[in-house]
């Protein structure tokens, strides 16, 4: 795990944690126009950093990130975003509450169950991984993350520059496992009225029914928060409203 903190002066705590394949370096272009406002702890979780581990579990991460929050930020933070795949560690830490964790916003949390259709999750992990190892050559996404994102083509091919270098398949796979128990995990949880949840996906994005009805029973009152026109992971391309819907979630 690599964390990386910004804004440090100021007193409200913002934890980003990024989506599948990708660093903290992911948010660097909303950071700035946080930092003025929130101290922002932007984390490489396990499998993601610049080191050598392995990616296991949501559990497992969140695990390590309420010691880090316990012993570095005294025990809270006040918010916890989870981009993507981030969103099941992000789900963990709030829902656990072993350190106090204010409020959440989940951010592309797509439904990945497929049933019997399942198996492309598994061609879109070869093809992730693939991806990894060509990675400036790459000029257009494969057919498998375009039919899953449904994003800007050019938006997710910059993305491409915030992977991180030492991602394994086991990280890859053990993503993929966390994604598919995701919903299965959350049907188990007693809805909370008073959680303070937003719920951001793009208009375009697919699976985002199912999984807001999943998400709606287990968090009543959360935020539904669509952006229109856009697909998976397209809200990173557009770093001034990202920003600023998390100032406007942050001041309600």
């Amino acid at each position: 795990m690599e964390v990386q903190e910004f804004g440090k002066q100021n007193s409200r705590k913002i934890m980003l944690l990024p989506g599948n394949m990708m660093s903290w370096r992911q948010f660097e272009a909303v950071i700035p126009l946080l930092e003025k406002q929130y101290h922002v702890i932007a984390v490489s979780t396990d499998g993601y950093d610049t080191g050598k581990t392995t990616f296991t579990t949501a559990e497992a991460m969140a695990e390590k990130l309420e010691q880090y929050i316990k012993e570095e930020q005294d025990g809270a933070i006040d918010l916890v975003l989870g981009e993507s795949m981030g969103g099941a560690t992000a789900g963990m830490l709030f829902h656990r509450q072993k350190v106090k964790v204010g409020a959440m916003i989940l951010s592309g949390p797509q439904y990945m169950n497929l049933g019997m259709f399942s198996w492309v999750l598994t061609a879109i992990v070869r093809s992730q991984y693939n991806l990894t190892k060509k990675i400036q050559s790459v000029d257009k996404l494969p057919w498998m993350l375009r039919l899953y994102t449904r994003g800007d083509d050019q938006k997710l091919l910059n993305q491409f520059q915030y992977v991180a270098k030492n991602i394994s398949l086991a990280t890859l796979e053990n993503a993929t496992k966390e994604a598919l128990r995701l919903y299965p995990v959350i049907d188990t949880f007693a809805p909370d009225p008073e959680a303070k949840v937003a719920i951001w996906y793009g208009s375009n994005e697919p699976n985002m029914k199912k999984a807001m009805q999943k998400l709606k029973r287990a968090y009543p009152n959360a935020q539904d928060h669509p952006f229109v026109g856009y697909g998976h992971g397209d809200i990173i391309g557009h770093p001034d409203v990202m920003a600023r819907d998390i100032i406007a979630f942050m001041k309600n």
